[in-house]
């Protein structure tokens, strides 16, 4: 397993810890925790966990956190060990670090989650097979077979379960006005706490009608309405990033369901998707883009150019716009970086006009689109709340106009001084002269024998 570069010199034992909980640790979570995460935690990073969870703070204040070395004395490793745990920690989603300071001095804040459910792990592709890969086969099938909870039991049976209003009596105005200090109350509760995986915004993603894709699923294919809720982000990321319109949906649902058992099978709908897009994306493109006679928009500073590239990226999802730019260029659209882009999409809080830009800048200064530098600029946008195209343009032309350090600009060697090489080849070496040395010898003996002369 890969780690991150560990700098000692910035993490001592001596640093302080605060732990921040994110929900409750209960024994049906440690029981998940063991089965699931331990295997591929591992002994050192599955004990600092549950040892974060014991030390969350009941009435002590910020000024009397404990230091580092308290937690390494308890689990018996040194710093470099308690650096490997924490991050394989962060790296599966139990921890999230974060650094402050105070007049105290530096600490970390350690935001501690529960871990997912076991149908939530089965389901996540990275973490299901990690833990196929460590456990091996029969393991893995023990696992599965005891959380898989089967319906088959309630099949032919007739549901009586009262509802809520059924059993309590509310009285008719708290029903219609909900009291103020109930409001009060629900205010006070931090529900970003939910938002941990990226998720579409959906006002800025054109709607797509449920009840039609519900209803003819369910009509054609026997798939379950509850199905298709289960997969409904995934669905809203194809729609938003191919464009993808209810009756494709339809259809495309439809040919990779699994048969057997009536179910959306999500591995098989993106690929048929991805496939379908580079099937056509090298052929045609959707020709969605602004013309360069369209009136620039003169409510914003952006020049022409800006203006005409932030209307396409508007206009057109990620995939289409990938391909006209590919397209523009006299290039094509790659299985790889638009598989890269696709998993961008889905695993960021950037729109897809967002991603446009992003595409439009990385494919002005390279051929394809390369995940490295995507990531960086995710985590730059994100990091520094980047949310529309044009907050998206300016951080690029803020990026491209900032004076930059000289000592670390690297411009493929313009600008620097270079010393010049000797041509060796126009270098003549100097040959002695056997005549001249020896005339010169005896000049310097006859000076030498009149001044001895001179002085007797």
């Amino acid at each position: 397993m890969a780690t991150s570069n560990f700098e000692s010199n910035k993490f001592t034992p001596l640093v302080g810890y605060w732990c921040l909980p994110s929900g409750h640790l209960n024994d049906d979570d440690r029981h998940v925790l063991t089965d699931l995460y331990l295997p591929i935690l591992g002994t050192e990073a599955f004990s600092l966990y549950l040892l974060l969870w014991e030390k969350l703070p009941n009435k002590e204040v910020i000024t009397q956190r404990k230091s580092h070395a308290e937690l390494m004395s308890l689990l018996g490793i040194d710093l470099k060990r308690f650096h490997d745990a924490r991050i394989k920690a962060e790296a599966v989603g139990l921890i999230r670090t974060f650094q402050k300071k105070d007049d105290m001095g530096p600490y970390y804040i350690y935001q501690l989650f529960e871990p997912l459910t076991p149908d939530e792990f089965f389901k996540d592709d990275l973490m299901s097979i990690f833990l196929y890969e460590q456990v091996g086969d029969n393991k893995y099938n023990f696992l599965v077979d005891k959380y898989t909870h089967s319906d088959l039991i309630l099949k032919d049976s007739k549901e009586i379960t009262k509802d809520f209003l059924e059993v309590f009596q509310l009285s008719n105005n708290d029903l219609i006005n909900t009291p103020t200090e109930v409001k009060n109350a629900q205010n006070s509760f931090d529900t970003s706490n939910d938002s941990k995986k990226p998720s579409l915004n959906e006002t800025k993603v054109p709607q797509l009608d449920w009840e039609l894709i519900s209803d003819r699923i369910q009509q054609l294919f026997k798939i379950h309405p509850d199905d298709l809720l289960e997969n409904q982000e995934l669905i809203l990321n194809l729609h938003a990033f191919y464009g993808l319109d209810e009756i494709t949906l339809i259809d495309v649902i439809g040919k990779t369901c699994d048969i057997v058992n009536n179910k959306i099978d999500p591995v098989r709908l993106k690929k048929s998707v991805q496939d379908r897009f580079e099937k056509n994306a090298n052929i045609s493109v959707k020709q969605q883009a602004p013309q360069e006679n369209d009136a620039p928009d003169t409510a914003t500073n952006l020049n022409r150019s800006d203006q005409l590239i932030l209307k396409q990226a508007k206009a057109q999802t990620p995939a289409d716009f990938l391909a006209s730019q590919k397209q523009k260029s006299g290039g094509f659209t790659g299985t790889v970086e638009s598989r890269a882009l696709r998993d961008m999409a889905m695993k960021t809080y950037l729109s897809p006009a967002v991603l446009n830009i992003m595409v439009y800048y990385i494919l002005q200064n390279s051929p394809t689109l390369t995940l490295p530098l995507m990531e960086t600029m995710a985590n730059d946008w994100q990091q520094n709340n980047v949310q529309t195209p044009e907050q998206a343009l300016q951080r690029i032309n803020d990026f491209q106009t900032k004076p930059r350090n000289p000592k670390r600009r690297y411009n493929n060697g313009k600008g620097r001084k270079v010393e010049q090489a000797t041509d060796w080849s126009k270098v003549k070496a100097k040959v002695p002269n056997n005549q001249n040395e020896q005339t010169e010898k005896t000049d310097l003996q006859d000076r030498l024998r009149r001044l001895r002369n001179r002085d007797n």
